[in-house]
C-alpha cells in the first residue's frame, strides 16, 4: 500500500517523535531498525531532544504516521517524493525556503551521532536542512558566535520591534530576522557555507569573517526568503565590509570594483586593489543593483 506524504508541519513533529520513541528503547527490533535508518541515511532532518541534537532521514520523515516497524515493511520508498515535500513543509511552518545543503559541521555532529548509537554512518556525501532553531543551538555549541558584527543603521530599534510583533511568522523565524541584522544565527551560517572565504582577499579564518547584506537589511527584514538568503550577502574581512557596509565601494555586474569618490586618495592608494575584479553569483548580482542605487555608483 501506498504510504501518503506529510501535509504539515505537525506531521513532521509526529514522525520525530516517532523516532524518538525508537530511539529511547535502546534495544530490541524498533532500536536496531532505528539505528539503520539514521546511519543509512542521504538527506536528513537535525532537531533538537532532550540531549541535544539528533537526526531524522528524509525518507522516514516524509510520510505520514510513519513508524519504524511499518517503515521497515514498506517497499516503495523514495527519498525523491519525500525530500521536496519536507521542502515544502519546512518552509511554510518557518516563511521562508529552507532547503537542503551540504554542512561539514553538522555532518561532523552526524558522525557523533551515529557513534552514540553504536552505528556506522554510509561513506556517503549528506545534505541537511538547517531550521532557525537548529541554527541558533549551532552558534550556542560551535561557537559560530565569535565573529566580528556588522552593525545596521536607520531605525533597526523600531523594525525590530515591528518582526517581533509578527505573529504571521513562527517565533524563530523572527528571531533569525533579528539576527540577520548584526550578520548572525542562521544568516551567518548560509553565507559561510556558500561561500567560505571573503569574497576579496581570500581570508578564510572564520572568526574574522563579516556576513555582510548586499541589500540592507533594513530594506529587507520583511521578506525572509531575501532577509535570510546567501545570494544577498558577502562575506567579507572586517575592513572590506566596513568599506561597503558604508558605501565606500560596491562591485559592479561583472564584478569589477567600484571604488567612491568619497573615499580620500590615501585611503584608496592604501586598500592597493586597483583593477580588481571579484566573481559575483546572478543573485549577488541582482541585489549588488541595490547596494549601487543607494549610494550612488550609477549604472
Amino acid at each position: 500500500m501506498h504510504m501518503s506524504l506529510i501535509t504539515e508541519y505537525r506531521d513532521l513533529e509526529a514522525n520525530i517523535t516517532a523516532l524518538e520513541t525508537a530511539r529511547a528503547s535502546s534495544r530490541g527490533g524498533d532500536y536496531e531498525i532505528y539505528r539503520s535508518l539514521v546511519s543509512k541515511g542521504r538527506v536528513l532532518l537535525p532537531y533538537l531532544s532532550g540531549d541535544g541534537i539528533a537526526f531524522g532521514p528524509s525518507r522516514f520523515l516524509g510520510y505520514k504516521d510513519n513508524t519504524v516497524s511499518e517503515h521497515v515493511k514498506r517497499e516503495q520508498l523514495d527519498g525523491r517524493e519525500t525530500t521536496p515535500r519536507i521542502r515544502q513543509v519546512l518552509s511554510k511552518q518557518f516563511g521562508f525556503t529552507i532547503t537542503n545543503t551540504p554542512d561539514d559541521a553538522v555532518d561532523r555532529l552526524f558522525h557523533r551521532f551515529c557513534s552514540s548509537l553504536r552505528a556506522e554512518p554510509d561513506n556517503a556525501a549528506r545534505t541537511f536542512w538547517i531550521t532557525p532553531e537548529v541554527a541558533n543551538w549551532l552558534a550556542d555549541h560551535l561557537g559560530d558566535e565569535e565573529a566580528f558584527i556588522s552593525h545596521g543603521t536607520n531605525n533597526v530599534d523600531e523594525i525590530e520591534e515591528r518582526v517581533l510583533r509578527d505573529e504571521t511568522l513562527p517565533a524563530t523565524t523572527r528571531d533569525a530576522i533579528i539576527k540577520a541584522r548584526v550578520g548572525q544565527g542562521l544568516f551567518r551560517r548560509r553565507v559561510l557555507q556558500s561561500y567560505g572565504s571573503c569574497l576579496v582577499t581570500g581570508l578564510n579564518e572564520q572568526r574574522l569573517l563579516v556576513a555582510s547584506h548586499i541589500k540592507p537589511w533594513r530594506d529587507c527584514w520583511d521578506n525572509p526568503n531575501e532577509c535570510l538568503s546567501a545570494d544577498n550577502a558577502l562575506l567579507l574581512s572586517p575592513t572590506w565590509d566596513a568599506l561597503f557596509d558604508k558605501g565606500f565601494v560596491s562591485f559592479s555586474d561583472g564584478g569589477e570594483l567600484l571604488v567612491s569618490e568619497r573615499l580620500s586618495s590615501n585611503s584608496k592608494r592604501a586598500l592597493g586593489v586597483k583593477g580588481l575584479t571579484v566573481s559575483l553569483s546572478a543573485g549577488q548580482i541582482s541585489h549588488m543593483r541595490h547596494h549601487r542605487n543607494i549610494y550612488q555608483f550609477g549604472d
